[in-house]
């Protein structure tokens, strides 16, 4: 499943390097990223801070996300997971960023699901009533649409969320 995610680019693997140490790269992200076990909040886009990620970190590994706000049309949906290495002071990174949730599933089966029973009732309904001649290509054009625009949501998320990133990290080991 991971690998079909990587070639339909709802998941993407980064390499990033820093001239930053290891302890100083944990500092910076700590003052710069809320301490978060990133589980659903309910209000979350009601609480203030000045930080634009949530996430944690341990002495190998991070984890992070943009900050959900009220009224942001970025849809931060991508979630980074990453490692990092220190070699002769210069810290690189891996890190997977990884768009599709598992909650997705629900909204696909569902999707999928009300979708194929209604083509299938209109395709073997009676011969009595009639089908129209446009239903069947309306609908699979309705179903194309309503699954491709959380798919492209969510592809440009992944997008977002590497520059973004990229962006910050160096602005993070950069400014004094």
């Amino acid at each position: 499943m991971n690998d079909f995610l990587r070639k339909i680019q709802l998941v993407k693997d980064i390499k990033i390097q820093l001239p930053v140490s290891k302890i100083d790269f944990i500092q910076k992200f700590r003052n710069n990223v809320d301490e978060s076990d990133l589980s659903f909040v309910p209000f979350e886009v009601f609480q203030s801070s000045r930080n634009e990620y949530k996430g944690n970190i341990t002495n190998h590994v991070f984890h992070l996300r943009k900050r959900r706000k009220l009224f942001d049309t970025n849809y931060s949906f991508a979630k980074v997971t990453g490692e990092f290495t220190e070699d002769h002071n210069q810290l690189n990174i891996n890190a997977e960023i990884n768009g599709f949730r598992n909650r997705m599933f629900f909204f696909l089966g569902i999707a999928i699901l009300f979708y194929s029973i209604f083509i299938f009732a209109t395709i073997f309904s009676s011969a009595d009533n009639a089908v129209p001649f446009f239903l069947v290509p309306f609908l699979l054009f309705h179903m194309s649409v309503m699954l491709g625009i959380p798919y492209f949501v969510i592809r440009r998320s992944v997008k977002r969320m590497i520059y973004d990133l990229e962006r910050d990290l160096h602005y993070w080991v950069t400014k004094n």
